[in-house]
């Protein structure tokens, strides 16, 4: 028997699997790049800031440590909020002077610390100019929520409204810059719901045991100047773009795309809106149509 000749060819070898190390390097071309470099923001002394706390201090110890007891209690039924006075008595005034008293050590101790804190990170990236126009509009917002849902014996005096509305300022700034600044921003954010939470719930709670005498926190006003504060800063905070530096490589300038002058007619508005809520909020309190 004879083998007969066939065209069928032996298997080719299979490839054999590099190692690893063997791999060659993918060209650059190719790799996705981040680009990394230094970024300047243009940023102020928060002058103003500091003279606040200066004003809030020297009031404080010229009324409970400087004049009389008597002169004490003349300034506090002149200065501090209360609905009756402002709304039935048309002291308006009360609105601002009450955002410059302050009830007890304590009580000045903590809103000095937070605007500290607080206004000094705003200022330095708002300006002078916004950072003064959220503080007064968010303070007054507070002020004004105040008059009118507490009840009409409760008297209220301090800075927390105005405090609460850098505070929501502050959190806008993140929120708006999320992209730019990553996970501090979305840290930050984070950070900010939770202590307002904790103060909400803190303020809560005290209006829970109100004996002779005790002290309550004015939940309203802290609303009413975290939500002013919101929204002056949704209108009025820096919107940082990034631009190529014009001088240093690999660098970077925040050009802000949201300039002040834009929102004048705005910010005319909003002053308008408060007013027109306190005149009726007055209208009601003196006794609407009768």
């Amino acid at each position: 028997m004879f083998d007969q000749p066939t065209n069928d060819q032996p298997p080719a070898p299979k490839p054999k699997r590099p190692h690893p190390l063997e791999v060659p390097p993918i060209p650059e071309a190719s790799q996705p790049t981040r680009q990394r470099g230094m970024l300047h923001i243009r940023v102020v002394k928060p002058y103003l800031t500091y003279g606040l706390i200066a004003v809030n201090v020297a009031i404080f110890i010229t009324a409970f440590y400087i004049i009389s007891l008597q002169q004490f209690n003349d300034l506090y039924r002149w200065g501090a909020n209360n609905h009756r006075e402002v709304l039935q008595g048309g002291q308006y005034h009360r609105l601002v002077t009450a955002m410059f008293l302050h009830g007890s050590s304590a009580h000045i101790i903590f809103n000095m610390l937070s605007l500290y804190f607080i206004g000094t990170t705003i200022e330095r990236f708002f300006g002078h100019i916004r950072f003064g126009l959220i503080y007064v509009l968010g303070g007054l917002s507070g002020s004004v929520l105040s008059v009118l849902l507490n009840p009409p014996l409760v008297t209220s005096v301090g800075a927390s409204g105005a405090v609460f509305a850098i505070f929501g300022a502050q959190y806008i700034f993140w929120h708006r810059h999320r992209k730019l600044f990553g996970e501090t921003a979305k840290q930050q954010m984070r950070q900010l719901i939770l202590i307002g939470g904790m103060n909400f719930a803190v303020g809560i709670l005290s209006t829970f045991d109100l004996g002779e005498g005790a002290v309550s926190i004015d939940n309203w006003g802290h609303l009413g100047g975290l939500l002013g504060g919101l929204a002056v800063a949704w209108l009025i905070s820096p919107n940082f773009l990034l631009e190529k530096h014009p001088t240093q490589e690999n660098a970077f300038s925040a050009v802000d795309m949201n300039p002040l002058k834009a929102h004048y007619t705005n910010l005319i508005l909003y002053g308008a809106g408060l007013m027109a809520v306190l005149v009726i909020g007055t209208f009601f309190a003196r006794g609407g149509f009768r």
